[in-house]
């Protein structure tokens, strides 16, 4: 069957809504909280009674486009909510949630943070995405808790799955050797959907395809200070791209050849960069910094490009998110730092944020900042912790990285693994520990 088959006609154009399905029956708008949930306009509202078997025989179709298909499969568990308030922002833009049914408590007092600290002044728009159908309860209790628009959806499968190109039983055994290690999340599948997904992925889905930029919130997180202007508008009108609040070194263990597979990348493809030494240490290893992606606000065009998609398909297809433990802050970072300009990338340096035990607060210097931030008087600032890689982005200076700069990185990082593996021939051990011996004097 193919999506001219006109028996089941919802499967022809997504922005089609059906009426005329044999045994359909038309969803109930729910109502709770005085707030009502409908269907989004253009897209399909009705749908057989088993909701399971309609998305198996959807992804069993052929379809002119992958928007068309993800667009039919996740309609049934697409929710959406106008909120009261008219949207005053300037840009198309929208607060990306990845979040779980459980999270709700956590999400609340940060979107009350949120809501009062930003969006009250401009209403734009949430986007809850799960990998499961959202429950009445958290959909009602969100939409409430803000005036604006609400959107809830579920991931289409393909986006939270493990690729073909990935042994099922060679991914279980490497999670389970990470987990044995004592790896955070080692033994995690979801968590690497979770780190995939944010990496290459989330982009894609049918309700961000129509805005520019995004503003990834996480549940449990902490806004300190107001924010009365539009860092969306900021980052249009500045050239931005990309941007953060906290910069840190991620777990080496969890990432132990995603360096090697960058540098092999920015050989194949001979990238340049005017401050990719930013992530490089003294004998060509990663120095584990990256911008840290519970934060992030960036745009949807350059992650939609063709050169960030060859960049993660080139690392999708070395299997790191399941053999490995790749995390999406790494990846977003390392491609900022070969794709884009320093200048644009922003460090939001007014933002006062807190994610688990990690915060910052900027400097109150001034009484206007004194007045817009409340932070813990008993915090420690992350920004001067050893473990931050902000005085790093400060102090750097750009110089240009270019394919011949990977290929040595490679070579060193390649040396070192052999002499740290005591797998390195005799007479280059020997010769290297004369080098040392006369480089002391």
């Amino acid at each position: 069957m193919d999506s001219g088959d006109m028996s089941y006609p919802w499967k022809h154009d997504a922005a089609t809504a059906v009426s005329s399905i044999v045994d359909a029956q038309e969803p109930a708008v729910y109502e709770s909280f005085n707030v009502t949930l409908s269907r989004l306009d253009g897209w399909p509202t009705w749908f057989p009674e088993d909701l399971y078997a309609y998305r198996d025989e959807v992804l069993n179709d052929t379809w002119a486009t992958e928007t068309a298909r993800h667009r039919a499969e996740i309609a049934p568990w697409t929710w959406h909510h106008h909120g009261a308030a008219p949207f005053l922002g300037s840009q198309r833009a929208a607060f990306v949630v990845l979040i779980r049914n459980r999270e709700l408590a956590d999400f609340l007092a940060t979107m009350r943070q949120l809501e009062d600290r930003f969006n009250r002044r401009y209403h734009y728009p949430y986007v809850f995405l799960n990998d499961q159908p959202f429950t009445d309860e958290f959909m009602h209790t969100v939409a409430a808790s803000t005036d604006s628009n609400v959107t809830f959806a579920m991931i289409p499968r393909e986006h939270w799955s493990v690729p073909q190109f990935v042994d099922r039983k060679e991914a279980r055994q490497a999670r389970e050797r990470m987990g044995k290690s004592g790896v955070i999340y080692g033994h995690s599948l979801s968590y690497r959907h979770m780190c995939r997904y944010n990496s290459g992925f989330f982009f894609r889905h049918p309700l961000l395809l129509d805005l520019d930029w995004y503003w990834r919130v996480e549940p449990g997180v902490d806004f300190y200070c107001d924010i009365d202007y539009d860092p969306f508008e900021f980052m249009a009108r500045g050239g931005k791209k990309y941007s953060f609040v906290v910069a840190l070194r991620e777990l080496a263990k969890t990432i132990p050849t995603l360096w090697d597979h960058t540098l092999q990348y920015m050989i194949e493809r001979n990238v340049t960069s005017n401050w990719m030494s930013y992530f490089v240490g003294r004998q060509g290893e990663y120095n584990l910094c990256h911008f840290w992606s519970n934060f992030e606000i960036a745009s949807l065009a350059w992650l939609r490009s063709p050169a960030y998609l060859d960049y993660f398909d080139y690392l999708d297809r070395a299997r790191g998110f399941f053999m490995e433990r790749w995390g999406d802050a790494p990846v977003h970072s390392l491609a900022a730092g070969m794709l884009l300009a320093r200048d644009e990338v922003h460090f939001f340096d007014d933002i006062g944020y807190r994610h688990d035990e990690f915060a910052r607060c900027p400097q109150l210097d001034s009484a206007q900042m004194q007045l817009r931030c409340r932070c813990p008087r008993d915090m420690e600032n992350f920004d001067s912790s050893p473990g931050s890689c902000l005085p790093r982005w400060k102090q750097l200076d750009e110089g240009v990285w270019t394919a011949q700069d990977s290929r040595e990185a490679l070579r060193l990082v390649s040396r070192g693994r052999l002499e740290a593996s005591g797998l390195e021939p005799p007479i280059a051990a020997e010769r290297r520990r004369w080098y040392n011996f006369f480089g002391a004097f």
